[in-house]
């Protein structure tokens, strides 16, 4: 039971990551995809340096190698995190009013 519950959670965290990750334009299913694809190329770098960081004091402070699992799981949790800020900035950067002098 343990297995299916892991590979349960590990997919449920994908798919957060991936909705959070989705940049949605109403109506424009092309520039949704093409904004979604420029968005990953951007954001995944930092996601994936702070993973390594992270994986690697882990490994210091541990006894050896993380199992991959793990590390997924850390990097989904640094990825949702990241999103969810990165998102909330996009939306409230959009919906700003321009200032007319």
């Amino acid at each position: 039971m343990g297995k299916y519950k892991e590979k349960i959670t590990l997919s449920l965290l994908v798919a957060v990551y991936l909705l959070t990750a989705f940049r949605y334009y109403p109506g424009r299913w092309r520039d949704s995809l093409v904004e979604t694809a420029a968005h990953f190329l951007v954001a995944a770098p930092f996601t994936i340096g702070a993973t390594i960081l992270i994986v690697v004091v882990l490994q210091r402070m541990g006894d050896g190698r993380l199992p991959w699992d793990r590390v997924l799981r850390i990097f989904l949790g640094l990825a949702i995190t990241f999103e969810f800020f990165f998102g909330l900035y996009n939306y409230l950067a959009i919906h700003q009013v321009p200032v007319t002098p």
